[in-house]
């Protein structure tokens, strides 16, 4: 028997952008709309859970790649249940499917009740694989699959990453030492230092002690790190390209110190033939087609089934106290993903 879909529904919609997060925060607030209706090649998902991204964030800014007309709802991933087809082979076959979905387009995100979703930005979630871990199945585990990827492909020997202790970076040194490849982990609290050797981390180096960029450079010649994953831009991107061997390659994938990649040494540009290039996941994910998509999500999912890579949750918020949630999740991220239930109340 088909479920029962209301004619509205509720959402988190977004006023205006503002680089000022504060001010970006208040522009958001309750709305009723009407429940979209998938076309053809789309689903229906009622939302079970839906995380907030430091991605989701820079959008609300008005900052990243993608600026929808307002009012908008964000929210880039998310899990529900596909409640209703648009028509189409694939979209017939995900009907009545627990899955994780996202996407980039210029229509509604997943902080409401019900997303359209095109069936190629749908993933079906295994037995055993929770709403709450698979709404975070896409951005950071695709990232980090994506990122080891590269330095493999490319046969670089060691690899230096920013924001270590995040949840991305965690993964990331997940699939580092299951590939067998040195890491050095770049975090900037003490506390921070222990999670990641808990963790097995062998090489941690806190970029607030007086001699990091020594440590880092030294670090980084003896473990051969040509390739380097930055989260945070910045003067960072600057202090670790530097630092890094002839001939190595920095990826920014993240812009957290919400400021232009700075200090860069001409010299080891120029002489040192070092480059630097940014990276983005819904590129990645156009270029890479569908099959290696679902290749990538299937050991992706037997690693959260298994424990390796799991999302940390520090909270589960209602649509009405996000505002407040995304104020404290800003300030700090390392204590785990903030998960947002449209149907909690």
């Amino acid at each position: 028997m088909s479920e029962s879909i209301p004619s509205k529904m509720r959402v988190l919609e977004l006023d205006n952008y503002h680089e000022d997060f504060a001010k970006a925060d208040q522009c958001l607030h309750i709305a009723e709309k009407p429940t979209p209706q998938p076309g053809p090649g789309q689903v229906l998902i009622r939302m079970e859970v839906s995380p907030c991204n430091p991605s989701d964030m820079v959008f609300m800014q008005g900052l990243y790649g993608v600026k929808k007309p307002l009012p908008t709802v964000p929210g880039w991933e998310g899990a529900g249940t596909v409640v209703a087809s648009g028509g189409g082979i694939m979209a017939n076959w995900l009907k009545g499917k627990r899955v994780a979905c996202g996407g980039q387009t210029q229509f509604d995100g997943t902080w409401a009740e019900y997303y359209v979703a095109d069936t190629r930005g749908c993933v079906p979630l295994r037995k055993g694989i929770s709403f709450e871990q698979g709404a975070s199945l896409i951005i950071n585990p695709l990232t980090a699959w994506a990122l080891v990827e590269t330095a493999k492909k490319y046969g670089h020997r060691g690899i230096v990453q920013t924001a270590a202790a995040s949840q991305l970076g965690r993964m990331v040194l997940r699939l580092a030492k299951d590939s067998r490849i040195p890491l050095i982990n770049i975090v900037r609290r003490k506390e921070q230092e222990d999670i990641l050797k808990a963790l097995g981390a062998e090489s941690v180096i806190n970029s607030e002690s007086e001699d990091f960029e020594d440590q880092l450079r030294e670090e980084c010649h003896r473990i051969k790190a040509t390739i380097g994953f930055d989260a945070i831009s910045g003067e960072m991107t600057g202090k670790v390209f530097n630092a890094m061997p002839e001939r190595s390659t920095m990826i920014v994938y993240g812009v957290l110190a919400y400021a232009p990649a700075g200090g860069i040494d001409g010299g080891e540009l120029i002489f040192g033939q070092k480059r630097i290039q940014g990276f983005w996941l819904t590129d990645w994910v156009r270029k890479a087609g569908l099959f290696r998509i679902f290749k990538a999500s299937g050991q992706i999912q037997k690693r959260i089934a298994n424990g390796s890579f799991v999302t940390k949750v520090r909270q589960k918020l209602k649509l009405e106290d996000v505002p407040k949630g995304l104020m404290a999740y800003q300030k700090e991220m390392t204590a785990g993903k903030m998960l947002i239930l449209p149907k909690l109340s």
